[in-house]
């Protein structure tokens, strides 16, 4: 289990968290959540101990696994990284694979004894699962979803009780997302994950551990049960403050009330008429015990509700009235092999199309073919002559590498400094940070950046490659109901699975390459209704009169004529 206690870490200075407190429990399946920026990760290199904690402490009982964002680049085959998963087999198999007598003899019952034969074979099968047939290659050669199955695969190996994993399902595609969400059911020993896979958190959480304002909150269950419990504490906190407010203003009122007539009884009352005077000091008392009431109720003051900073975006487009945008006839591409050939579609006005496919399949090749970036080996691309694209890249390989976050958005537009400045406030960048340099800016806010171009592109047709890689969970939800209501068309790449709700065909990559309209029959959405529910009992009912007369409800009288 880990145990983290009074934990402080501090960034340029500044405390980033302090007094941090959170156990997981031998077996449970923890996820670390929370807004970019609030240290999540910075947290996950304390666990793992690549960063030391200024204060506090934490215990790991058990052997730790990780499996990180990014994999350093190496000339190391695919089948020794994931054999060395297994430190001392793969010694032992080494030494009896290595040809020499005396090395094979001294390491031969060591080896029979824990399975060292028995490594590569178990290796090559963990690498088959994932999808990853070509032990031979080398690390620095895979792809970023293909180095995440790497450690994956690796892990599978490691005789491990504790696993730690950092956006987990980043630059996978929905097969090996579906195999890693079965492979954290099935572990035994202790998962904490950081994770804004909504779906991937749904079905693998027992617990969230929420990272807000430099301390975790603990709600078990998964992400439907967490929603839930924010949504009743929020309700609880706004009724709590409401009642605060109400007191605090009855308690001032009377404050007010008891002082003025103590005043005119003071005024009023002579040393010859000791009734008089008795009454104005019993008016004091009075003031005085609702004084201590007031400081009392200020002392046990609730916490004003929180009102969590949402970025608020509407993406615009120019009206394209031609019935078709772009077609591809016949296309073909490939680098050493081919990856599809005399693929053929259309793209109409306002398509709503997402590209699907396994890691390594092309999707962000046909995308950039699309786009133009890349010319097919034969077949055609036509696009209609006023056709704008707007392109979200998944590598962030458009964003300007120097200057400030404020000077990559003003040389997108025509705007002034003032209403880029308002631009930036929508999408979470307050005051100084607009000043932030490009290069020191994380990927999260990067992503926003990215956003915020795509906002001035006027795209009557947006391309969108991973968009939500780097987005917390409520940006994605921000992000994702902006897109309902873009008027354009959209091109969508993307492995968070509610995403492909937006669209309503399907481009599948695969031998053959399919196209196909979506079943746009969408489940209940269940959040919207309990909003819907809420707003309906938090607001006034009004009903309407036989002559079509709007009436406010009276709860007594229409229990009269109920009667």
């Amino acid at each position: 289990m880990l145990s983290i206690k009074q934990v402080r870490f501090d960034y340029d200075r500044q405390p980033l968290f302090q007094n941090v407190s959170f156990d997981v429990a031998t077996g449970e399946h923890a996820v670390l959540f929370g807004q970019n920026g609030s240290g999540k990760t910075t947290l996950f290199n304390l666990i793992v101990g690549a960063l030391t904690p200024e204060a506090g402490s934490i215990e790991r009982h058990g052997t730790l696994g990780v499996v990180e964002q990014t994999l350093e680049e190496s000339d190391e085959t695919l089948l020794s990284y994931v054999m060395l998963g297994d430190h001392v087999r793969f010694s032992l198999y080494e030494d009896v694979m290595s040809g020499e007598a005396e090395r094979v003899m001294r390491a031969y019952d060591k080896a029979l004894e824990t399975g060292a034969y028995r490594l590569e074979g178990e290796a090559k099968h963990a690498l088959k699962q994932l999808g990853l047939t070509h032990e031979e290659r080398r690390l620095s050669e895979l792809s970023g979803g293909e180095r995440t199955r790497a450690q994956l695969a690796r892990l599978t190996l490691q005789q491990v009780d504790i696993v730690l994993l950092d956006e987990p399902t980043n630059h996978l595609d929905v097969t090996s997302i579906e195999w890693l969400t079965d492979w954290v059911r099935q572990f035994q020993g202790t998962v904490l994950t950081i994770s804004h896979d909504r779906q991937f958190i749904e079905d693998v959480a027992d617990v969230i551990l929420e990272l807000e304002e430099g301390r975790v909150t603990r709600y078990p269950g998964n992400y439907t049960t967490y929603t839930t419990q924010k949504r009743d504490e929020a309700r609880r906190d706004e009724r709590a403050h409401a009642r605060y407010v109400a007191r605090k203003s009855e308690l001032l009122d009377m404050i007010a009330q008891y002082k003025g007539w103590h005043l005119k009884a003071k005024a009023t009352a002579s040393v010859r008429n000791p009734g008089a005077q008795k009454g104005a000091a019993n008016l004091a008392v009075k003031m005085k015990a609702r004084v201590r009431k007031l400081e009392q109720l200020e002392a046990s003051r609730p916490n004003r509700p929180k009102e969590t900073a949402h970025v608020h975006v509407q993406f615009h487009a120019e009206p394209l009235e031609a019935k078709t945008w772009l077609t591809c006839e016949a296309v073909s591409f490939g680098y050493d092999e081919p990856l599809f050939t005399d693929v053929s579609f259309a793209i109409e006005r306002n398509d709503r199309i997402s590209i699907v496919g396994p890691n390594g399949s092309g999707k962000t090749t046909l995308l950039k073919l699309i786009l133009g970036d890349l010319e097919p080996t034969s077949g055609v691309v036509r696009r209609h002559p006023r056709l704008k694209i707007g392109y979200f890249s998944q590598a962030l390989e458009r964003l300007p590498q120097e200057g400030t976050l404020l000077e990559a958005l003003l040389a997108e537009s025509d705007l002034s400094e003032t209403a880029v400045r308002t631009l930036l406030a929508h999408f979470l960048f307050r005051r100084d940070e607009v000043y932030k340099p490009m290069r020191d800016a994380s990927m999260g806010e990067k992503c926003r950046i990215a956003f915020l171009i795509l906002y001035f592109s006027d795209a009557h047709l947006l391309a969108l490659d991973e968009p939500t890689n780097y987005l917390d969970v409520a940006t994605r939800e921000q992000i994702k109901a902006a897109l309902e209501l873009y008027p354009g068309g959209l091109i969508l790449i993307s492995h968070d699975r509610t995403f492909h709700r937006l669209t309503d065909r399907i481009i599948e990559l695969g031998d053959p390459v399919t196209v196909k309209d979506r079943d746009v029959r969408k489940a209940p959405d269940v959040e919207a209704t309990l909003r819907t529910i809420e707003a309906l009992q938090r607001d006034e009912q009004i009903y309407v009169d036989e002559a079509g007369n709007l009436l406010p409800f009276d709860e007594s009288k229409q229990r009269k004529r109920n009667e």
